[in-house]
């Protein structure tokens, strides 16, 4: 379930600096026993009997519902407060599974390929994720407004399309290669994110593809991305603060009231571009593509008003 309105979006918002160093808390359950002063009758024994027999094979069946080291599949299961720190759980399949409040920090998650499946609450602080498949996938826990947490995770190639990763934080991760393709992700943390790669020594190159998707109040502050894909995105109020965006793709791409202080666009092709709010006297656009009716809304921050021919 995604976030409808921004209001909502920014209550959530604030929150997130305290959300996203939650101390997971294990959840308590307990079966209900009748009153040992009193016996209840036969019937009423009988019912709850079958009551606490119900209960022994659910409890059975989670102790038995774990991610094995020998088991690579994995269909239709829902997992609770799994505690997978530092385990090798490369190349799992995973279809329509459930993870609520897994603690897959430090894992080995490498090539993993995830369909239909939702991640409430998770840590995947300093996870190894490179070339990992999500499709269709939600890291986002709509009633409790928590992303998951991907902090100095290595995300190097790995791939999210059609997934929702509102709210996630993935501050300070190792993102080369990474595509993130029609997905939902408004309020998430790139803050730092790493996007490059030294091909030799002092000379980085940078890749990413995040096109198509929704990044509405996302924190790119302090973010490389040179000569990277953002076309088709949607950046409205997302934070740019120190970031590097020359020569970006960023064609179609929504880039209505970013803070921009101190970012860089210099050779970015902004064709067909929302721009309002842009400051060109703040802002390096040297050799910046734009169309003919972007002229006037750029000319607007110096007070000029363009008529139409």
């Amino acid at each position: 379930m995604k976030q409808n309105t921004s209001d909502a979006l920014d209550a959530a918002l604030s929150n997130l600096e305290n959300n996203r160093n939650k101390t997971i808390q294990p959840k308590q359950s307990a079966i209900a026993k009748p009153n040992a002063t009193q016996m209840p009758p036969r019937s009423a024994r009988a019912d709850n009997s079958s009551t606490i027999e119900t209960a022994k094979t659910v409890q059975q069946q989670l102790s038995e519902n774990s991610l094995q080291q020998s088991q690579f599949n994995y269909s239709e299961q829902i997992f609770s407060e799994l505690n997978c720190n530092r385990s090798q759980l490369e190349e799992r399949n995973l279809v329509n599974c459930e993870f609520h409040q897994c603690d897959f920090s430090f894992a080995s998650l490498a090539f993993v390929q995830a369909q239909n499946c939702k991640f409430y609450d998770c840590n995947f602080n300093q996870a190894n994720l490179k070339e990992s498949l999500f499709s269709h996938c939600s890291f986002y826990d709509s009633e409790r407004q928590l992303g998951c947490n991907f902090y100095a995770a290595d995300l190097t190639n790995a791939k999210f399309t059609k997934s929702d990763l509102s709210l996630s934080v993935f501050e300070r991760s190792s993102m080369f290669g990474i595509e993130i393709v029609d997905c939902q992700a408004q309020g998430s943390s790139f803050k730092m994110a790493d996007f490059g790669s030294l091909i030799r020594r002092n000379k980085p190159f940078y890749s990413a593809f995040i096109n198509n998707s929704n990044f509405r109040y996302a924190d790119f502050s302090g973010c490389q991305l040179v000569k990277c894909d953002l076309a088709g995105s949607v950046f409205t109020s997302g934070n740019f603060l120190d970031a590097d965006l020359q020569g970006c793709t960023l064609c179609a791409a929504d880039l209505s009231a970013i803070q921009f202080e101190t970012l860089s666009l210099a050779g970015a092709d902004l064709r067909n571009a929302q721009l309002t709010g842009l400051d060109i006297r703040k802002l390096d656009l040297q050799g910046v593509k734009i169309n003919d009716w972007q002229q006037s809304v750029l000319l607007e921050s110096l007070g000029v008003v363009v008529f139409p021919d």
